[in-house]
C-alpha cells in the first residue's frame, strides 16, 4: 500500500528542498539564518541536515562565533525540458557570453554547452545570433581572471579576503572585504560587500584590486537583510544619493536613439517634430550626468536644471581653452 504523504511530511520535504537551494547559492550560512529564511524553529535545522545527507548531500559545519552550515559541493538540479523559444535564447546567450573578453567562464561554459547540445540544441533551433562587439578590457585577462576567481571562490566559501585598492584619487588603502556578489556594470566587473574599516557595504571595482591575501579559516556570514537590489537596479548601481530631474532637447538621430534606451526613473521622450524630441529623466551622481549629455555632442541642449547648464557650459570652456591656438 502506498504510503499518505502528510501535510507535516510535505513540508519537511520542501523546507529541506528550500535549505539545500539556500546553502547552495550561499557561502557558510548561520542555523538562526536557515531557521528565519525557512520559518522554523533552529531545532529542526540539524534534523533537515541529516536528511539532506541521507538523501546524498552531504552537508559540512563550522564550530565557532561565525560558524553555521555550508555545502562542500554544489548542486547541479535537475533541469527543465525547453521549448523552442527558450532553446533560442540560450543558443543567443551562449553565442553573447563567448563574445564577451570579461566572461570568466568561457572554457567552462563552453565544455558544458557542448554536453547538453545534443538534447537541447536540436538541428532545427534557428541560428541567427551573431555577436560582434569583442568588449575590449583594460586590464590584461589573465589578471582579472585572478581576481574574479578567488572572490568567487571566497563567495563560496563565506572567507574573508585582504586587498589593497586603488582609488580614483590614486591612493592605496588595505581593504578587509567580506564578498558578498560579483557583478557586472557598464562592462567592468565589481563586487560588493562589507568593508570592516569602514563597517558598511562597499563596491569595489576588479581592475583597481592592486593585491590580495585570502585568509585561511577566516569566515563570515552573510546577514539576512542583504538584498543586493538594495545596491544595483536596472539602471546601475545605486549610491543612495539624490536623484536629479533632468530635461534635455535632442536633435538630429539622437532624437530617435533616444527612444530605444531607458536612462532613469520616471523617463517620459515627447516628439516636438520629426527631428527634435524632448528627454525628461530622473538620474544619479552629477558627474555621470554631465557625461551623459556630453556624449550627445552638439545634438543636445539642456533645458533643465540650472546646475547641469552651468556645469555643461564650465566643461566645454575647459575643453575650449585646451584647444585654442596660442
Amino acid at each position: 500500500m502506498e504510503k499518505k504523504i502528510s501535510y507535516s511530511d510535505e513540508s519537511k520535504t520542501a523546507k529541506c528542498i528550500k535549505m539545500l537551494q539556500i546553502l547552495n547559492r550561499s557561502g557558510v550560512v548561520k542555523i538562526k539564518d536557515l531557521a528565519a529564511q525557512l520559518n522554523t524553529n533552529e531545532r529542526n535545522i540539524p534534523e533537515y541536515k541529516e536528511t539532506l545527507t541521507a538523501a546524498g548531500y552531504p552537508i559540512a559545519c563550522v564550530r565557532g562565533p561565525a560558524g553555521g552550515y555550508y555545502l562542500p559541493k554544489k548542486v547541479m538540479f535537475p533541469s527543465l525540458h525547453l521549448i523552442g523559444e527558450e532553446k533560442q535564447a540560450l543558443f543567443e546567450g551562449y553565442h553573447y557570453l563567448l563574445a564577451r573578453n570579461d566572461f570568466m567562464h568561457k572554457k567552462e561554459f563552453s565544455a558544458a554547452m557542448t554536453k547538453i547540445s545534443s538534447s537541447i540544441m536540436q538541428a532545427e533551433t534557428p541560428q541567427n545570433t551573431i555577436v560582434a562587439n569583442r568588449f575590449p578590457l583594460a586590464m590584461e585577462r589573465e589578471e582579472l581572471e585572478k581576481r574574479y576567481f578567488a572572490i568567487s571562490q571566497c563567495i563560496a566559501t563565506a572567507t574573508i579576503i585582504e586587498i589593497e585598492y586603488l582609488s580614483l584619487k590614486n591612493e592605496v588603502s588595505k581593504r578587509c572585504l567580506h564578498p558578498y556578489k560579483l557583478y557586472m556594470y557598464n562592462n567592468a566587473w565589481y563586487v560588493i560587500g562589507y568593508d570592516e574599516s569602514k563597517k558598511e557595504n562597499r563596491y569595489f571595482k576588479l581592475n583597481r584590486i592592486q593585491n590580495f591575501t585570502i585568509t585561511p579559516r577566516s569566515f563570515f556570514s552573510i546577514p539576512i537583510t542583504f538584498n543586493e537590489r538594495d545596491y544595483i537596479d536596472d539602471f546601475g548601481m545605486k549610491n543612495n544619493g539624490e536623484w536629479y530631474s533632468i530635461k534635455l532637447k535632442l536633435t538630429d538621430n539622437f532624437a530617435m536613439l533616444v527612444k530605444e534606451r531607458i536612462y532613469g526613473k520616471n523617463q517620459t521622450v515627447e516628439a516636438v517634430d520629426a527631428n527634435t524630441t524632448i528627454l525628461s529623466v530622473e538620474m544619479q551622481n552629477k558627474d555621470d550626468i554631465v557625461s551623459f549629455v556630453l556624449g550627445f555632442r552638439d545634438k543636445c541642449e539642456v533645458l533643465e536644471p540650472e546646475w547641469l547648464k552651468g556645469q555643461i557650459k564650465e566643461t566645454l570652456d575647459i575643453l575650449g581653452d585646451k584647444y585654442n591656438d596660442e
